[in-house]
C-alpha cells in the first residue's frame, strides 16, 4: 500500500475546514443575521415603529455601501448606549431584543463622513430617491478659502437630511482644517427651505460648527446591520460636547494686519514656532489627562489669526 503524505493530508483537511467556515460566515451574515432583523412585530402581528425604523437605516447603509460611502455612526444616543457596561446592554436586549442599539425612539439617526471620501455623485441622490428617500441637502461657504477675496463665495455641502417614513438620517460632513483636524459647519436653513423637513431641534449636530481629531474607526455588527463606529467612543462623544469651533474673523485680521504689518525676520519666525509648539504640546498633555482647559487671555483671543 503506498505511503500517505502527511503533509499533503493535512493541508487538504486545512483547506477544507477554512472553506467550511467561510461557508458558514456567509450563509449566518446573508441569511440567518439578516432575518433575524425583520421579525419586529408586536404579539397582534403589527409591523412596528422599530422595524420601520431599522428598514430604514438598512436602505440607507445598503445605498452608502453600494457608493462606498465610509458613513460612520456619529449619534450621541446609540453611542452612549453602546458605551454603557455590558449589564445595561443586557437588560436593554431583553426588552428589544431585535433593535437593542439602533432604535431609540427618536426620530433621527446621526451619522458623518470625511468630506474627501464624497463625491457628487448624483447616482447616490437619484438611487436614494428611487429607494424613496426625500433629500435636502444644505450648503455654506468653505472657510478654507475664506480669506481669498476671490474665493469667499465658494459653497460646499455641510449636511444631508434624508426622509424616509417619517425617520431622519442626518449626514454631518467632515472636513480637514490645515491644522490636521476635522471640521463641519453650522446648520443653517435658507429661506427658501422646507423647515418642517425635519425637527432641527433634536439634531445632534448643526447648532454650530465643531472641530473633532481624526476618529480611529471600526466596522463592527449593531442589530444585525454592519456600521463603522470611533474606536474609543468615550473620547468622541467627550468631544461631541466641547466641539464648538469659532472661526477666524478674517475681515477684522486683514484690517490689524494692513494697520500693523506681520514681522517676517527670522526671529520673530522662531519666536513664533516655539510659541505654537508650546501651545501645541500643552494642549495635548492636557487633553491625555483629561483635563478641561481654555484661553483666557493674549493675541490668541484676538484677531490675528492668519
Amino acid at each position: 500500500m503506498p505511503r500517505v503524505n502527511r503533509t499533503l493530508v493535512f493541508v487538504l483537511l486545512l483547506v477544507s475546514s477554512c472553506a467550511f467556515l467561510l461557508f458558514q460566515i456567509y450563509y449566518y451574515r446573508n441569511y440567518v443575521s439578516k432575518q433575524t432583523g425583520l421579525h419586529l412585530l408586536n404579539p397582534a402581528g403589527h409591523v412596528t415603529s422599530s422595524q420601520v425604523q431599522w428598514q430604514t437605516l438598512k436602505k440607507f447603509l445598503a445605498l452608502a455601501q453600494h457608493f462606498r460611502l465610509a458613513v460612520f455612526l456619529a449619534d450621541t444616543t446609540v453611542l452612549t448606549l453602546l458605551s454603557q457596561d455590558a449589564l445595561r446592554q443586557r437588560d436593554r436586549m431583553i426588552r428589544e431584543p431585535h433593535c437593542s442599539f439602533l432604535c431609540t425612539g427618536r426620530p433621527i439617526t446621526s451619522f458623518a463622513l470625511q468630506a474627501n471620501q464624497w463625491k457628487l455623485n448624483p447616482g447616490f441622490l437619484l438611487a436614494a430617491e428611487q429607494k424613496g428617500f426625500e433629500l435636502l441637502e444644505v450648503r455654506g461657504h468653505d472657510p478654507r478659502l475664506a480669506s481669498l477675496d476671490t474665493l469667499s463665495g465658494e459653497e460646499i455641502p455641510l449636511h444631508f437630511l434624508f426622509r424616509l417614513h417619517g425617520y431622519i438620517i442626518h449626514v454631518v460632513l467632515l472636513y480637514e482644517r490645515s491644522g490636521n483636524y476635522l471640521w463641519h459647519g453650522a446648520l443653517r436653513l435658507k429661506a427658501n427651505m422646507d423647515r418642517s423637513f425635519a425637527p432641527f431641534k433634536l439634531l445632534d449636530y448643526g447648532r454650530h460648527a465643531g472641530a473633532y481629531d481624526r476618529p480611529e474607526l471600526m466596522l463592527t455588527v449593531i442589530d444585525s446591520l454592519d456600521i463603522r463606529v470611533p474606536r474609543n467612543i468615550s473620547q468622541f462623544l467627550l468631544q461631541q460636547q466641547r466641539a464648538r469651533y469659532l472661526e477666524c474673523r478674517y475681515h477684522d485680521a486683514r484690517s490689524f494686519l494692513q494697520l500693523y504689518p506681520d514681522d517676517s525676520s527670522s526671529a520673530a519666525v522662531e519666536f513664533r514656532r516655539k510659541a505654537k509648539a508650546l501651545l501645541n504640546l500643552a494642549a495635548r498633555t492636557l487633553g491625555e489627562l483629561d483635563i478641561p482647559f481654555w484661553i483666557s487671555s493674549g493675541t490668541c483671543l484676538g484677531i490675528t489669526c492668519f
